[in-house]
């Protein structure tokens, strides 16, 4: 029951009402009138975020910054942007999500290697060893 239920969530996410939903949603947040993208919003007041915007490309950094200092000023000019300056949903796509879950993923795997005190059957079975 659950799992059907799940299932039909999942295949409602790709219907044409819910993608139109979605970017209705992100323009009225009011982030793409400031000429920022998503990623923009991510606070950096965290090692993790800090350890990924450090493998951020120079140029995409260099971007980050721009957009965030352009932002401010509009902001305390209580301005936007033209419309034809606006971040377009094309252009709004993940850049430092994809590396925060790189980020994620080995601290996950290093903490796993460093409380490993056991050898699997298989390396055991592998290696050949006895102990």
């Amino acid at each position: 029951m659950a799992q059907a239920l799940l299932q039909s969530l999942r295949s409602l996410r790709s219907t044409e009402v819910v993608k139109n939903l979605s970017e209705w949603h992100h323009n009225l947040m009011g982030y793409r009138k400031m000429g920022l993208r998503y990623d923009d919003l991510i606070p950096e007041e965290n090692d993790l975020v800090q350890t990924a915007l450090s493998r951020l490309p120079p140029k995409e950094h260099y971007d980050r910054i721009f957009r965030h200092r352009r932002a401010i000023n509009l902001s305390a000019q209580h301005a936007q942007l033209e419309a034809n300056e606006w971040t377009t949903a094309a252009q709004d796509v993940p850049y430092l999500t994809p590396l925060i879950k790189q980020v994620e993923n080995e601290i996950a795997t290093k903490e796993y290697f460093d409380t490993l005190t056991t050898i699997p059957a298989a390396l055991k079975k592998r290696n050949h060893s006895t102990a």
